[in-house]
């Protein structure tokens, strides 16, 4: 029997993970958590086999709780269950110790494996989420520099504009974009602005 343990501010999604999870008669639900704050003490005390923990929580980010849980309990196991795609979530979950992480939409059938997995100690991702953690691994970062201008950009500003606001010339500012196309692998403006929100250089607007 496997005991799993749930961290999500959502009624409603914890009340759905107990339903996957009393779909299976080898795993046994062991507890739930409403919010991040005092999440690793709930584990401490449950001592649950497996723990699926919500990325975004009001009050604490899911990383930051999972650092807190491996800080208590460094043997662990803590799957990400989250509707959040952005490369950044994807690239910390796992670099700080995460033991899978799942869509919140995925099928049944993917979370009571991802549960499986993290339980003999393996990292579970789908070829997608995979994909997106690859990605953002050798994703080259922005200077603050680069940063600046392309915030200046997803503010609607034009080259001119973007040179006025940060002081420098408009041919500075057109090299700049240059990089962050290149770092980015964008095509355009807009691209490289989108591409930059999902890898978490940018703030989503």
């Amino acid at each position: 029997m496997i005991k799993v343990a749930i961290i999500d501010d959502h009624v409603v999604v914890r009340a759905g993970l107990k339903y996957v999870l009393a779909s299976d008669p080898e795993l046994e639900f062991v507890g739930e958590y409403g919010g991040g704050r005092g999440a690793a003490q709930f584990v401490s005390t449950v001592e649950p086999d497996v723990t699926l923990l919500d990325v975004r929580m009001p009050d604490l980010n899911g990383v930051e709780v999972l650092e807190d849980i491996l800080a208590a309990r460094p043997k662990a196991r803590v799957v990400m269950l989250t509707t959040s795609d952005v490369e950044e979530d994807v690239y910390r979950s796992i670099e700080a110790g995460a033991l899978g992480y799942v869509q919140k939409e995925a099928p049944v059938e993917e979370i009571i494996r991802a549960i499986r997995s993290a339980m003999a100690g393996d990292v579970y991702m789908s070829d997608e989420i995979r994909r997106i953690y690859e990605t953002r691994k050798g994703a080259k970062g922005l200077t603050p520099r680069e940063a600046e201008v392309l915030n200046a950009v997803a503010d609607g500003l034009g080259n001119r504009e973007i040179g006025a606001r940060l002081g420098i010339s408009e041919n500075s500012v057109k090299m700049h974009l240059k990089r962050i196309f290149y770092k980015l692998g964008a095509d355009d403006r807009t691209e490289a602005v989108n591409l930059a929100v999902k890898r978490g250089f940018l703030a989503r607007r």
